[in-house]
């Protein structure tokens, strides 16, 4: 069983997008139990036509997440205007601290995934307050990132996203860094197939990617509702799917006491392994500069409850 976190737009699709792809039944955790329920009542009646009998339950009681294999974090507190970084940062680990508490006390076994922003720091506050296993707590974030890579490139070159293959590592946020030398079209480096302005362009492109979307709508929901199935099906059914996931580190790339994303095995007990990258030097400097902005972030989180 998987339990979801927030009822919102992100973590509703994420619902729907686990049943469709008939995974697991979901129970749907919210504050705002008429949203849960209503939600959850939406999509059993949308069940039939995806032809899935899996159940999907709403409600505001944590205890319903009891026995889950995996729960997913996606509540948290949208950043308003005026608000700076390190204030989103303060209210959002005050919410990921409460729920990760829940999550002990009723589904202590259970493999914990963060969504909720920023990511990397709410992964960590999420560790830190489960005291589960470092492989059981992970969060989502460059996937996202590579999916968007993935589309630029595939749009630059007029072919398939099908045959692209990317990743992104580091901070999902300003200081991502798209590994160019790592991205590929059936098996054909971009390197040999674009120039470096084009490289430049799409590499910004993705940087920018979800703040474009937030721009013009207000919020990204379907691409993090994808990933989060992606990342689900992994998980549940043991796929060991090699993606950059958000993990905490011990010393894998010279890094400790932070959570960061990384290429990683994600299997049946969540991170089942790192995956230690031999980069090229530009990449580990981009590299380094995203884990000192998450530091440098973290160093001023207000960490009392």
């Amino acid at each position: 069983m998987i339990t979801i976190i927030g009822a919102g737009k992100v973590g509703s699709s994420a619902a729907f997008n686990i049943l469709g792809r008939r995974i697991s039944d979901v129970v749907l955790v919210d504050i705002a139990e008429n949203l849960a329920v209503g939600e959850a009542l939406d999509m059993m009646q949308a069940a039939p036509a995806i032809e899935f009998d899996g159940k999907i339950k709403g409600t505001s009681d944590y205890s319903e997440m009891r026995g889950s294999d995996l729960v997913i974090v996606t509540a948290g507190f949208p950043r308003q205007p005026g608000m700076s970084r390190i204030d989103l940062v303060n209210k959002n680990a005050k919410i990921t601290k409460t729920i990760t508490r829940e999550v002990v006390k009723h589904a202590p076994e259970c493999k914990l995934m963060i969504v909720s922003n920023p990511v990397d720091l709410m992964t960590y506050v999420a560790y830190k307050e489960s005291g589960f296993e470092r492989n059981r707590v992970f969060g989502m974030g460059n996937i996202l990132d590579t999916l968007r890579f993935r589309s630029y490139i595939a749009a630059e070159l007029g072919v398939s996203r099908e045959d692209i293959r990317g990743l992104v590592i580091g901070e999902h946020g300003d200081s991502m860094v798209p590994l160019v030398n790592f991205a590929s079209v059936s098996g054909i480096p971009i390197t040999t197939l674009l120039k470096d302005e084009q490289i430049e362009k799409i590499v910004n492109l993705t940087k920018t990617s979800g703040a474009d979307v937030i721009k013009l709508k207000g919020s990204t929901v379907y691409a993090p509702a994808a990933v989060i199935s992606i990342m689900a099906d992994a998980v549940l059914t043991g796929r060991n799917r090699v993606m950059s996931v958000c993990a905490y580190l011990d010393g894998e790339y010279g890094l400790r006491d932070l959570a960061i994303g990384v290429p990683c095995v994600l299997g049946k007990k969540g991170v089942e392994r790192i995956i230690e990258l031999r980069l090229d030097a530009e990449a580990k400097r981009e590299f380094e500069k995203s884990a000192s902005v998450i530091k440098e972030t973290k160093e001023k989180m207000d960490t009392s409850d």
